[in-house]
């Protein structure tokens, strides 16, 4: 298990960090899902997720719905991804049922303190796919990898009020509410929104097995 150096909590430079191959497995499989990075030959799965589900991504994943318009545009996508993970920035899984081929949510691992550590958590789930419990799987073991096996702190997400659906989730799943950020952001239909914060800590994680 990591070290940390306690001198002070806000050291710019610890002086014991998380080791630098430190990294989220690039395939993880639940009971219905197989979780994994995105790879080149993923374009058109991608797209066509994008693309079936363009306008109710377009609030809150608009670049998603506004820049994935062709196949070029994907492949860049993917190649940003894999950059982010090769850097240890973040991570990006496609969810892909068992079942059938067909690619139906993503999940990113993003805004990552290794120092701490701690992430925040994005997904979506396209609509065909909804009300299945495939969010709740899919975050469920990524949360028990960032705890059990890298040793997370912390990992948070952030939640437009309106979105009462992702609020059940995230207390389902062990996160406690932590404030409000009034105003903070603006949706891709140029709307300002107040932002639900909600974090699970190590703790509570371990609390609600």
């Amino acid at each position: 298990m990591p070290k940390f150096d306690s001198s002070s909590p806000f050291d710019p430079q610890p002086k014991n960090r998380m080791s630098a191959e430190t990294t989220f497995p690039e395939r993880l499989e639940t009971e219905r899902l197989i979780l994994r990075r995105y790879c080149d030959g993923d374009a058109l799965a991608v797209f066509a997720l994008v693309d079936k589900n363009r306008q109710g991504l377009i609030q809150n994943f608009s670049q998603m719905a506004r820049g994935l318009l062709k196949r070029e545009d994907v492949e860049s996508f993917i190649q940003e991804k894999s950059t982010q993970w090769d850097t240890r920035r973040a991570f990006c899984y496609g969810l892909w049922p068992k079942d059938a081929p067909e690619l139906i949510g993503q999940l990113l691992v993003k805004n990552i303190v290794w120092d701490v550590p701690s992430a925040e958590l994005s997904y979506f789930v396209g609509s065909s796919s909804q009300r299945r419990g495939f969010a709740t799987e899919a975050i469920s073991m990524i949360l028990r990898v960032a705890f059990e096996r890298l040793a997370f702190k912390r990992v948070f997400v952030r939640i437009v009020a309106a979105n009462t659906a992702s609020f059940s989730l995230a207390s389902k799943l062990g996160f406690k509410h932590e404030g409000l950020h009034r105003s903070e952001f603006r949706c891709g239909f140029g709307e300002l929104h107040d932002v639900h914060y909600f974090s699970c800590t190590v703790e509570d994680f371990k609390a609600a097995l």
